[in-house]
């Protein structure tokens, strides 16, 4: 029994406690039920734990080893935050634990994530009941986010918003006397040329945002969907404000109408799904159409090919992820795997790599576009049958070096890392956050080719068009592999 306890004794001498509450910026009061992650820098030899607050927004974290820790709260409606962070939003301070002989008691104050409201109004100032609406963001290619509908006085709100620009956009519809309205943007018009952004910002509500639809022509659409026989089909339409199910085919029937009224002009996208068969149709609605055929025909899983430059890779296979992009948005992310099969359309795919490579480019063996932005996704149009090509390079870059302060390093320091394009009015491709380790050593490994630029700060913004403008810039080239050393950027 002595030697039991004297064990204990041992294993738990070097461990320290992390203690704190979790409170709402605003009012003050505790955050019951949030969760607590505690996360060892790279160098600190420790797992992430992860907890939730008590009753009273307190939460405990024993038998700590000594290292540098960052610590993160969650919770649903508020921005993430972590200890020691200057501002909502932005990277916490790490801080060391070194022994049993001290306790780290932590105070994390959170904020509630922004909201927008607004009415959807007549020719008269009368808010419409029941009328959906749509944000997106403003930052260009624009995306739907989501959709909701005013409530009886014609007011409406989209909450759990991060900070950034935002655009408003009515659905199409009929009002109760007929008259046909058109999707509009806030402030006015029904181009996007002409919409207004919203500035939605942490802890605050903007109000105010009140759109009034344009009368205008919707467009009446109408044919044949087509299927194998022995599966039920549903065909769907999409737009940029939504999409509708318009039809279904049920066994032994081959065919079914179709017939959309009330279609807004501009793109619109037929997709036709059972089980085993798809099909895809995009027009360009302009006027009222008749005649238009969408078949289902069979699908097989697509065959996946992995590539080191142009020569098939051997050994090592990963995972490779896919989301669908409609007109109304981007759909989840999910692993392909062997026996899925993927509807016609657009996509996007990326591959998850080993540092040891990047993806050069992700293509469609017969046809289909190649689109890579940067960021890891590559856009591909896929038919009923397309098998998927995925060229690696062995030989990616990557950026190491030393944050430090007066000469000294920081340990744990916030490193940003940008791929831009300089030639582009909106030069950001991608933002990658990354941490230094206990010795202020930081590294970006598997990048590709491109213009890059890093920075170190516990204040930065990403959404400051200024804020890289004290970032050290780089160019590299495959396989190089760069050192930056960078001072901390104070506030």
């Amino acid at each position: 029994m002595r030697l039991l306890i004297a064990l204990l004794c041992a294993c738990t001498a070097s461990a320290a406690v992390v203690e704190g509450v979790v409170l709402d910026e605003e009012s003050g009061n505790p955050l019951a039920r949030t969760v607590v992650e505690l996360i060892p820098l790279p160098g600190t030899p420790a797992s992430t734990v992860s907890i939730r607050a008590g009753d009273k927004g307190t939460f405990s974290i024993l038998s700590v080893r000594p290292g540098w820790y960052v610590l993160r709260t969650s919770r649903r409606g508020f921005i993430s935050a972590e200890a020691g962070q200057l501002r909502p939003g932005r990277p916490g301070m790490p801080f060391e634990v070194a022994d049993d002989r001290q306790s780290n008691f932590l105070q994390i104050r959170m904020r509630r994530l922004g909201a927008v409201t607004g009415a959807v109004l007549d020719e008269n100032g009368v808010g419409i009941p029941e009328w959906p609406i749509n944000i997106y963001t403003a930052r260009k290619p624009i995306q739907r986010i989501a959709q909701v509908k005013t409530d009886d006085r014609g007011v409406y709100r989209f909450g759990e918003l991060d900070a950034g620009n935002y655009l408003m956009r009515t659905s199409e519809g009929v009002l109760e006397d007929g008259t046909t309205l058109l999707p509009t943007y806030y402030k006015f018009g029904t181009a996007v040329e002409t919409a207004e952004p919203a500035r939605v910002r942490l802890g605050e509500t903007q109000p105010d945002v009140l759109v009034r639809p344009v009368k205008g022509h919707l467009i009446e659409l109408s044919g044949t969907v087509n299927g194998p026989g022995d599966v039920a089909v549903r065909l769907t339409m999409i737009t940029d404000t939504g999409r509708r199910d318009v039809a279904e085919i049920y066994p032994p029937n081959t065919t079914a109408p179709f017939h959309v009224s009330n279609a807004p002009p501009g793109l619109v996208d037929f997709i036709a799904e059972g089980r085993g068969c798809g099909g895809y149709v995009r027009l360009i609605a302009e006027r009222d159409a008749e005649g238009i055929r969408i078949g289902c025909g069979p699908l097989r899983p697509p065959f996946v090919s992995w590539l080191i430059g142009n020569s098939p890779m051997r050994d090592a296979r990963f995972p490779l992820q896919v989301r669908r992009v409609d007109l109304d948005g981007t759909g989840p992310v999910r692993t392909l795997k062997s026996r899925d099969t993927l509807v016609p359309g657009h996509w996007e795919a990326m591959a998850v790599t080993s540092e040891e490579y990047y993806t050069q480019n992700i293509r469609v063996r017969y046809g289909g576009a190649i689109t890579g932005r940067g960021d890891g996704w590559f856009g591909i149009d896929l038919g009923t049958s397309a098998d998927i090509w995925i060229s690696l390079s062995s030989h990616p870059a990557s950026i190491s070096g030393v944050v430090s302060t007066g000469g000294k390093p920081v340990s744990g320091a916030a490193v940003f890392l940008e791929l831009y394009n300089p030639q582009s009015t909106e030069p950001r491709i991608s933002l990658t956050p990354g941490r230094a380790d206990n010795q202020g050593n930081y590294k970006f490994s598997g990048l590709a080719p491109g213009n890059y630029r890093v920075i170190s700060s516990f204040d930065f913004d990403p959404e400051d068009p200024y804020s890289m403008q004290k970032a050290a810039p780089l160019t590299l080239h495959e396989g190089d592999a760069a050192t930056q050393a960078l001072e901390m950027i104070l506030p």
